[in-house]
């Protein structure tokens, strides 16, 4: 079983998190995953693991007036900011918000039922990968896609080692949501669906200021409360010798296509 982050219920930590992306990063991972996921007018999509709909609100304007999307999230303050979020850019009837967990899937919609299925950093908080997939499998529609991506084991790498050297650390710890995308989950996805193609993205951040650096680490899952201080004292330390922090998000995409029922 993969372990919730602490910050992956919490809807500002979030949308921190994506604002530093926008804001000091340098591609854009929506578009990455729009291309793999091939949108087009009048599907029927599955957003799981949703959030706050970084996401859910452009497939929303994709898939046009006819389609419709479901939201899934485990948290309902995320799900409420994607309903208001919704409202002001019009969309709210095309999205259908629903509060459970990946492993409640199985009890939830008929099978045959979408066009596209999308898990965008989430896929991983799952207790059993082989029978989510599986039952993704059977909520696909023939010619469906499953498109899901995650964190790679060298991801934010130079944001961890600086952190991890305030711990007197050298060596990063691999975490769970990098085995999954690097073993278990694409594995079990390569057993079940005809067809299966991994990807991958990287985005550059290039953070100009000790907060900058401070503002992002702090809603991000590496976030240790008891050096918050020495954090802040390293990154203002850093920066008197050094214009920018630059850490990259190295990202891994897994298409998987259903050829047939």
């Amino acid at each position: 079983m993969f372990v919730t982050g602490k910050f992956n219920t919490d809807s500002a930590a979030l949308d921190q998190r994506i604002n530093s992306h926008d804001k000091f990063g340098s591609n854009d991972l929506n578009q990455w995953i729009f291309e793999n996921l091939q949108l087009s007018n009048g599907l029927t999509v599955l957003d799981l693991g949703c959030g706050t709909g970084k996401q859910s609100i452009p497939i929303a304007n994709a898939i046009g007036e006819k389609g419709i999307l479901y939201s899934v999230d485990l948290s309902q303050k995320a799900l409420d900011a994607l309903t208001e979020k919704a409202f002001l850019n019009q969309v709210e009837s095309r999205i259908k918000t629903l509060c459970f967990s990946h492993d409640d899937l199985g009890r939830t919609f008929e099978d045959n039922q979408f066009d596209r299925i999308l898990s965008s950093y989430s896929l991983y908080y799952t207790s059993d990968a082989e029978n989510v997939i599986r039952t993704i499998w059977k909520k696909l529609k023939a010619g469906g896609i499953l498109f899901y991506c995650g964190p790679s084991s060298k991801n934010n790498l130079e944001l961890k080692e600086f952190h991890y050297s305030i711990l007197g650390k050298k060596e990063v710890p691999i975490v769970g949501a990098s085995i999954f995308m690097e073993g278990v989950g694409r594995d079990k996805t390569i057993e079940v669906f005809d067809r299966v193609d991994t990807v991958t993205f990287e985005n550059i951040l290039r953070f100009d200021s000790a907060q900058a650096l401070y503002t992002y680490w702090s809603s991000y899952n590496l976030y240790d409360k008891s050096i918050d201080s020495q954090f802040l004292y390293a990154a203002q330390e850093y920066f008197k010798n050094n214009n920018m922090f630059e850490t990259v998000k190295r990202v891994i995409g897994i298409k998987a296509l259903k050829l047939s029922i």
